[in-house]
């Protein structure tokens, strides 16, 4: 009796095993992708873990490790980066055991500006921008359950196309913006969009809403709808079958209350995604209902012109440099209001997307530049040449920065 346990328990073992690896040697979702975060996951009780806070940092091949609080810049917290000298981040952390059979995500906000990341000693990705997120499906890479490490190397490169460290006038390089790890189920979805179309005369809506997903047999999708005050929006159809690749789907909504910085109402779009029946995530957007056109030197908004008050606007820290909080980053849009601006130039790097939603939640219109500036322009002696936008080695460079911006941001009735 004995043995037949034994052999029993080793089969379940090798089941649950190669179950595990099976799930592994699935095809990693895509690098240069935007993934949602879930409020809720079957199966999972934190479907999201912050890994902002003290990391290890060692400053050179030769240099012992030494503590730095990230998000912020080493150049702030006693380390003379030099360009084009790598330096080195380490953290060490568990993955909650229920992430098994799940895609683990690990995303970074931003990292300026080349980033070579390794998990659990192997090299996953690299990274050329400083300021736009980025994801990476790391779940070939991780150990549910055990401690884990991330390795990331970064490299402050003369021939940024940003030039961030140029007009900030010393190298700034370092884990600028939060790191997150998440969880998503094998039906997943990403590129989640949501665009608002109104009708010529600016009344009734349609919410068209895009994403792509891997796999799909059995999946739905299903919404739901709630008003500024809280109240269900009754949808005409709120189900629809999930299919591989490219999804779009079309909800009528009439008479919405519009969004413009003077009315910024939001609706909350909750999505649910269910596999034979059953829910395994969701997650919610918050959508206003808003057309805007440019027409020579006017700018409408649902129909109506408006004049920009603004100003430009860089991430500040007092003492960690080139970074911000989600205090300081309400604080402005607060003081953007107070002082009657309803229009911010996010110079010249996209914000974080904490920024945007308390825009969108305030009422302020945000114009979000790629990084990319100074090209082609006079740079200071000590910088590479910024004639790089005919180089096709600089290429992927561009489209990506703007490709990741686009994904992050284009949902944001303030954008």
């Amino acid at each position: 009796m004995k043995q037949i346990k034994t052999i029993l328990f080793a089969f379940g073992c090798s089941f649950l095993l190669s179950g595990t690896k099976a799930f592994a040697q699935v095809e990693r979702l895509p690098d240069e992708a935007s993934y949602p975060v879930l409020q809720e996951l079957a199966g999972v009780e934190t479907p999201a873990v912050l890994l902002s806070g003290t990391w290890q940092f060692r400053y050179s091949p030769d240099s012992k490790w030494d503590k730095i609080q990230v998000p912020g810049e080493p150049a702030m917290q006693g380390y003379a980066i030099e360009h084009d000298k790598p330096f080195t981040y380490r953290k060490s952390f568990t993955v909650p055991a229920d992430y098994a059979g799940k895609h683990t995500i690990l995303r970074f906000d931003g990292v300026y500006s080349h980033a070579r990341l390794f998990v659990n000693g192997t090299f996953v990705r690299e990274h050329h921008g400083g300021f736009t997120r980025w994801d990476t499906d790391v779940t070939p890479f991780v150990r549910p359950g055990k401690k884990n490490e991330i390795r990331l190397e970064v490299t402050d490169r003369l021939d940024d196309i940003s030039y961030a460290s140029g007009y900030a006038h010393h190298p700034i390089g370092g884990i600028l913006r939060d790191v997150t790890l998440f969880a998503l189920p094998e039906t997943c979805l990403y590129d989640f969009y949501a665009e608002t179309h109104l009708d010529a005369a600016y009344e009734d809506a349609v919410l068209k809403i895009g994403y792509s997903s891997p796999v799909a047999g059995g999946a739905e999708v299903a919404y739901t709808l709630a008003d500024p005050s809280g109240n269900p929006y009754p949808l005409a159809q709120s189900r629809f079958p999930l299919e591989e690749g490219g999804n779009m789907n079309e909800l009528p909504v009439k008479n919405p209350l519009k969004w413009d910085a003077e009315h910024p109402n939001l609706y909350t779009l909750t999505i649910t995604l269910s596999k034979d029946g059953k829910e395994i995530g969701r997650f919610d957007r918050r959508i206003g209902f808003r057309d805007v056109k440019i027409e020579k030197d006017r700018m409408l908004v649902n129909g109506m012109p408006v004049k920009l008050r603004g100003a430009c606007r860089h991430d500040i820290h007092p003492t960690l440099g080139r970074t911000t909080t989600a205090e300081l980053d309400s604080l402005d849009v607060i003081l953007f209001k107070r002082s009657n601006m309803n229009f911010v130039r996010t110079s010249h790097y996209p914000p974080t997307e904490r920024f945007l939603a308390y825009c969108d939640r305030y009422g302020i219109y945000v114009e979000s530049e790629t990084a990319v500036c100074f090209v082609d322009t006079y740079r200071q002696k000590n910088y590479a040449p910024g004639k790089t936008q005919d180089s096709a080695e600089f290429t992927p460079r561009y489209l990506s920065q703007c490709r990741e911006m686009v994904k992050s941001f284009r949902s944001h009735p303030s954008i």
